[in-house]
């Protein structure tokens, strides 16, 4: 199955940040909140998000930092929303918050942020800019199960017996995503199949 759009009810982010360490730790902070956020894919490039896009999975919103060193910032959200008018673009950086309304305009940024921003103003500005209400007001206190809300599907339609493929048909993504997500949701639980996967999420109330 190729590329597709995905509803909002998971919200699949595609980070690009210039900086691999902070890159890593914006990974490790976002996952940690167990929010509705999937992180679908990371690059420190903006070709490669481009790239990503095309041939790995279309995200409903980017977090991209604004000082690339090989595709500017403004110009690589100018493409993504030219490529993908749907997809939104929010924009981090260490430097002051550009001031230039017109060229804020011309990128078509949902939100320009610091870096130095709490995860949970972070998320609650993610989840504005794809006008999700969940993520939108998001808190710590919020957290629930440690997995996103597309690992939890496909361990819902696991525990109904439907193969990956079938699971990717009816959630409009790969079947290589699908398999994906069953594997980060194997690490977080601390099991290694489907079945011990169920079992967890069934002790723990998550199926319903």
């Amino acid at each position: 199955m190729g590329k597709q759009y995905r509803e909002i009810k998971s919200v699949a982010l595609g980070i690009v940040d210039n900086d691999a360490m902070a890159l890593q730790a914006l990974d490790i902070l976002i996952r940690r909140q167990h929010s509705p956020l999937d992180i679908i894919w990371t690059c420190t490039s903006g070709k490669d998000a481009l790239l990503y896009c095309k041939e790995i999975e279309i995200p409903n919103v980017v977090l991209l930092d604004i000082e690339l060193e090989d595709l500017n910032g403004m110009t690589l959200s100018q493409h993504i929303h030219e490529l993908y008018p749907t997809v939104a673009t929010v924009g981090i950086t260490a430097f002051p918050i550009p001031t230039n309304n017109a060229q804020l305009k011309n990128a078509h940024f949902s939100d320009i942020v610091h870096k130095d921003i709490a995860i949970e103003k972070l998320l609650q500005t993610l989840g504005k800019a794809v006008n999700n209400h969940i993520l939108s007001r998001w808190t710590s206190s919020d957290q629930a199960s440690p997995l996103s809300n597309m690992e939890l599907e496909i361990i819902r339609q696991s525990a109904r017996g439907l193969t990956y493929a079938v699971m990717a048909r009816k959630l409009g993504i790969s079947e290589q995503t699908a398999k994906t997500y069953a594997r980060r949701a194997y690490e977080k639980l601390g099991v290694h199949s489907r079945a011990e996967a169920v079992a967890r999420c069934a002790e723990e109330g998550l199926l319903i």
